[in-house]
């Protein structure tokens, strides 16, 4: 299915990091991210994603999820929530994000993002402690 319009661009800063023993050789990463959103959902963001990791391959693909929310420009607030995969894009110790996400919110001009699953990419750079990313719906 091809893409269609992007309807946010976000770019985040991290804020923390918290790594813990998931069990079974695994590793979980929680990522607080806060940030701007710029487009039809323009407004400041604050998530986190969750990220399970094998202690024993860490450059294999990584389920992540996140939950967060939007406060949007025009006072109302956004729910978010997505999953996805997280791999080593081959540059440092940059990652990609690929998913889906969906969100709902009150504001009567953002209603066609309510209940919708929109594709999510992302980019993250650890030693910068950024991530820039963007949204679009699906045609």
């Amino acid at each position: 299915m091809p893409l269609g319009e992007v309807f946010a661009e976000s770019s985040a800063k991290v804020t923390s990091v918290r790594h813990s023993d998931a069990g079974g050789g695994q590793m979980k990463i929680e990522v607080d991210v806060a940030g701007d959103v710029k487009g039809t959902a323009a407004g400041h963001l604050a998530g986190t994603f969750c990220v399970i990791r094998s202690a024993s391959d860490p450059t294999r693909p990584a389920p992540w999820t996140y939950v967060g929310r939007v406060l949007l420009a025009s006072g109302h607030v956004a729910s978010v929530t997505g999953q996805g995969f997280v791999a080593r894009t081959g540059e440092a110790h940059k990652l990609r994000f690929r998913g889906a996400m969906s969100g709902t919110t009150d504001d009567p001009k953002l209603s066609q993002i309510n209940n919708v699953i929109s594709a999510f990419e992302a980019e993250a750079d650890p030693l910068a402690g950024t991530l820039t990313g963007a949204n679009c719906f699906w045609k």
